[in-house]
């Protein structure tokens, strides 16, 4: 199965990094075509896998999307500043000359342990991506609260159903 930004996922993978695709790309992956620009992961806030993710980005030539220095995302305190005071949910990423971006949740709108424990597994290329469960997707949009969510959460309750 090919997904939008495979070659990031693979080498993420391929960094070891800890991470789950969510958004409208985990939704393909389940299954659902939901058309996206962006690739939406909510990765393991940790300094160190933060780092496997700005050598990725930067290999793959992707440069923040607002004038900020990228290391300044490893600073948790800096993190909880730009979530409570900017009302920054999301870290993005771009590229010269290409429409694709790249956002990084800068806080985890649910348990990462929990949810990393209930991922769902897409092979692209011989790697494992994991992706965040139908059941936790439908948690995200939920806290989201945004209007083109809505019927997101009732195609994703759908699958649930239909298993």
């Amino acid at each position: 199965m090919a997904i939008p930004y495979e070659g990031i996922l693979v080498e993420l993978s391929k960094q070891n990094a800890r991470y789950l695709v969510v958004g409208a790309v985990a939704m393909n992956a389940h299954g659902y075509f939901r058309s996206t620009y962006d690739l939406d992961i909510m990765p393991d806030l940790s300094e160190k896998n933060l780092d496997k993710f700005l050598n990725v980005l930067k290999q793959k030539k992707y440069k923040p999307r607002v004038p900020v220095n990228p290391e300044e995302l490893k600073d948790s305190k800096k993190r909880e500043e730009w979530y409570n005071e900017k009302n920054m949910g999301v870290f993005s990423f771009w590229r010269d000359n290409d429409t694709s971006e790249i956002d990084l949740l800068i806080y985890h709108p649910i348990d990462f342990e929990k949810a990393y424990e209930r991922k769902s597994i897409v092979h692209l290329q011989g790697i494992n991506i994991p992706v965040a469960s139908v059941k936790d997707l439908i948690e995200m949009k939920k806290i989201s609260g945004r209007d083109k969510d809505l019927l997101d959460i009732k195609t994703l309750e759908t699958m649930l159903k239909n298993g």
